[in-house]
């Protein structure tokens, strides 16, 4: 099943404190996008790369729409929509917040009728928290920051937490450590965008994205 263009991407930002690594893999996606392929076409004097790609639309969420939302390493990234206003997406990719955050009543909604829309929600490190509480994990395979995964397993039984890089069920991709959400997203790209799979390759290389594979 080919994906729409233009392919509306979702950056869930739970709050203030979201690890800027964590939704770093979004930019990878960023580099399937068709103005920045024909760029590189007149660089490297590939111009069957200019006619690839996709359209992308970002939208970049959080629960009030308050701007910008300040993210680790003192950075600030600028808020596009609230959960409110952010229409139906095509991939939601939500960063860890602190470890202590839960999400509102509201927040859970949100998450719930977007998982209900996407075709792929991205969980990278504490990510999970998020969709954990919001019940969308239940009954699935995930995985978690390796230390978190024996406390989870007593306190989210519900989940069958598995020590890997990352894990895919179904439409939800989780990955464990804060680097492994490039992994993830690598992953994601080969497997749901074949149909430009010479294309993926060549943006892996390029960024030089190591995929060590699932296992520790």
């Amino acid at each position: 099943m080919s994906w729409s263009s233009p392919l509306k991407v979702g950056v869930f930002l739970a709050e203030s404190g979201v690890q800027l690594l964590d939704v770093a893999p979004v930019d990878m996606l960023g580099m399937l996008q068709k103005d920045y392929l024909q760029a590189i076409s007149q660089v490297v004097n590939l111009p069957q790369l200019a006619s690839k790609g996709f359209d992308i639309e970002y939208y970049f969420v959080n629960e009030t729409g308050q701007s910008p939302n300040p993210m680790t390493g003192g950075f600030k990234v600028e808020v596009t929509h609230s959960i409110t206003t952010c229409p139906p997406l095509d991939i939601l990719l939500i960063g860890g917040p602190r470890p202590d955050y839960r999400p509102s009543p509201a927040v859970q909604q949100f998450l719930q009728t977007q998982y209900s829309h996407v075709r792929a929600l991205l969980l990278v490190c504490l990510g999970y928290i998020p969709a954990l509480f919001s019940g969308i994990l239940d009954g699935k395979s995930a995985t978690a920051p390796q230390a978190l995964i024996p406390l989870l397993k007593n306190e989210a039984p519900g989940v069958t937490w598995v020590e890997k890089r990352w894990v895919r069920d179904g439409k939800v991709w989780t990955s464990g450590a804060v680097l492994n959400g490039q992994e993830m997203m690598a992953s994601f790209m080969k497997e749901e965008f074949k149909e430009m799979g010479e294309v993926v390759e060549m943006v892996l290389s390029m960024s030089d994205v190591a995929v060590r594979g699932e296992s520790y």
